[in-house]
Order: structure tokens, then sequence, then C-alpha cells
């Protein structure tokens, strides 16, 4: 509001702006200009206007249905009953704090208001001057009916602990469960399917544990915090996620194994595994106990070290023998061929005997270049022509390179 009187007093209605060869009329500019003030200016008196109003009708409402309800009787083993009276004390307590403290800000906002010429309907000035009243009889009234309930309070408040106590007994006993079952080891055959078992099992649980709960909270019970659920809970969905990152691997792999022998990237493939290492080594720490992060991890461990074998085979020095030599050291058959591929390769084990295939292919390979000095001193020698000359003091023959 001073913004708009501002602009109403310091930029008259016609203003034209000119600077010899420039000029400017102002007055669509300042229409525009206060049209949009004027337009906060009346949103935020609509919001603080919204907001007294909506405050007085909520409480107004509250107070009705919570005298309401708290004035209905409860009969002694009426457990509905209860349950509805200790909801409108609850909400009551809940209440208080906000409540005791709203009327003298809503008072000082309708002045406000009033300075910028915007008044409050008379219903709203009447719920202001009864509400507190009104509100200060339903603590009294909550009051009065929380003495006449705590009989009956105290006998829930004891079925309550106990039944409190026999789901403690029975989370443990759930807890060492699902530890022996879930799918923890790395050979489970339908991880999920165990794992939509339990979490229906957990699920059962909670929904058991989430009515304890709100009980308690209606009755004002401490309870215990029921760590045991909520680490299955915790747990199950840490190996959800880590039987996905198996998944994901095996698929990948019983891919790469239909690759043919001379076909096999190894430099991309073990690009690809690394990454997997690193995602792996990413994972909740929680993990690295479980059998099947062990499995997983050593797989791609495995993995990593056999294409680093396969690459070393691949190299144009290994010959028939070679492979003999490998199938000896491993003690697998398998026929060597154009239909080869990863897989034949793989079960051999070649990261369990690393060593062995640097040596037979550091063999291979200075195999081959004895090979080439052989077959360059063949192509030399076989192009040599000589001639016989008698030594002049023995007349012995000699050997003699033609010059030719």
């Amino acid at each position: 509001e001073t913004l708009y009187q501002t602009v109403i007093k310091d930029m008259p209605l016609q203003k034209v702006l000119d600077s010899g060869w420039f000029r400017i009329d102002a007055g669509p500019f300042r229409a525009a200009l206060l049209n949009t003030i004027k337009h906060w200016s009346l949103m935020f008196k609509q919001h603080l206007v919204d907001h007294v109003t909506d405050s007085l009708n909520s409480l107004r409402d509250f107070i009705q249905q919570t005298n309401s309800g708290l004035s209905k009787p409860v009969p002694e083993g009426e457990y509905n009953a209860l349950v509805e009276c200790m909801g409108h004390l609850g909400a009551v307590r809940l209440r208080i704090p906000e409540t005791d403290i709203m009327f003298e800000p809503l008072k000082n906002t309708i002045d406000l208001l009033k300075t910028y010429q915007q008044d409050m309907s008379e219903d709203v000035h009447q719920l202001l001057e009864e509400l507190p009243e009104r509100w200060a009889n339903t603590k009294k009234i909550a009051s009065t009916v929380k003495q006449d309930v705590a009989p009956l309070q105290a006998t829930e408040v004891n079925l309550l602990r106990r039944r409190s106590a026999t789901f403690d007994v029975k989370q443990h006993e759930f807890r060492e469960q699902f530890r022996v079952e879930a799918p923890f080891r790395f050979k489970d055959d339908a991880p999920y399917d165990s794992l939509d078992q339990w979490n229906g099992k957990i699920s059962a649980m909670e929904a058991d544990m989430s009515e304890i709960c709100k009980s308690a909270e209606l009755f004002e019970v401490s309870l215990p915090d029921y760590r045991q659920l909520k680490a299955c809970r915790r747990e199950v969905c840490l190996l959800k996620t880590l039987w996905d990152r198996v998944l994901l691997v095996r698929t990948s792999f019983s891919e790469w194994t239909k690759t043919l022998w001379r076909e096999i990237n190894v430099e991309q493939l073990d690009m690809d595994v690394k990454k997997f290492a690193k995602d792996i080594r990413g994972l909740d720490k929680e993990m690295r106990a479980w059998d099947v992060f062990g499995g997983l991890d050593s797989s791609v461990k495995n993995m990593v070290t056999s294409l680093r074998a396969v690459g070393e085979l691949q190299n144009p020095a290994i010959r028939e023998r070679h492979w003999q030599q490998l199938m000896q050291a491993t003690q697998v058959k398998f026929v060597m061929s154009e239909e080869t591929n990863l897989n034949d390769l793989l079960q051999l084990n070649l990261h369990n005997f690393e060593d062995e295939v640097r040596g037979i292919v550091d063999k291979a390979t200075k195999e081959l270049n004895m090979e080439k000095v052989i077959s360059e001193m063949e192509s030399t020698w076989s192009q040599m022509e000589f001639e016989h000359e008698k030594h002049l003091r023995t007349g012995v023959p000699l050997l003699k390179s033609s010059d030719e």
C-alpha cells in the first residue's frame, strides 16, 4: 500500500520523458505498475483474511466435535468407546500448545488489516470474542473426562503392555527365522520368490506393530523400538537391491559367454567388468558380511582375472600345442575350433591358472621369435652359393662364398 501511494505521488498520470531525440510516454507503464502493485496488495490482504477466518472456523469446529465426543458415556468393557474418548483427549493434548497462543496474533492481524481499510466480518469478531472462553471450557471438560476414564485407561494400559511384550518376543523369533531362511546365500535358486514371501510376512508384522503403536499413542504408553522387525525391513530392501545387481551381472556374463573366441573384445569387456566392480564397492557396507555379496564379488573378480588371461591367449604366438599344454594344466578337455566361444574358455577356470597361462604365453612368444630367426636363417642360407678353392700352401680344398 505504501508503494502504491508512492507511485501515485511521484509518477504523474501524464508524463513524457524527452531526451531530445528519444521520447517515452510513461503513462501505460504507470498504469501497469499500479495494477501489479494493487494485485499483490490484495493477494497479501486476502491471505491474511483467509488465515484469520480459517483458524477461527477450524477451532470452532474442533471444539464442537470434541465436546460432542467427550460428552458420550464410556461404559466399562466398551473398548471402542474408550478408544474414541482417548482419541479426543489426545487431540486436545496435541492442540493445546498451538491454540493457547493463537488468539493474540489473530487480534494483531485484524488490527493490521484494519489500518489498510480491510475490515473483517461481524462473525469473525464474534468468534474471536467467544472462542477463548469456549476453548478454556473444552480443556476443563477434557481434564474431567480424563480423570473419569483413568481406571478404564489403567486396565487397558496393562493389557497393552502385555500385548507389547508378547509382540516383542514374537519379533525376536521372527528375526531369527528371517536370518536363517531369507535369501542371504549366493546359490539361492529362487531369491525373488523368497523376497516376495518375506516382504509379505514383514508387512503383516508391521501392521500389528502399527496397531500397537497407535493404541500406545492414545493411552500414552511408552513402547520398545522393535528394532528386530525394523532390521528385517531394512535388510529385505538391501537384499532386493543386491539381488538386482546379481541379476544384472549374471545376465551380462551370460550374453558375453556366447561371443565367439575370435570376436571377443577383451578391452571393452574388461571396462564393463571393472564398472561392475566399482558399483559393487559402492553398495551398503552392511551387505559385505553376506554370502550373496561375497559370491557376487568373487564372480566379478574371477571374470576380471579370466578376461586378462583370455587377452593373453589371443596372442598370435599361441599354437595348437600350447592349447594342449593349457588343457593339461587345467585338467579340462575341449576342442579349439572356429565355434569356440568365451564360455568354453571360462570352463577352463582361467582365474585359477593365471600364472600357468602367463607362462604358456611367454613360452609361445619366445618360440615364435625363435621360429622367425630360424626362418630367416633358412631363407639366407638357401640362397647362398659356394665355390671350392685350394689352399695355396697345403692344397686342401676350401669352401668359398660366390662373389656373385
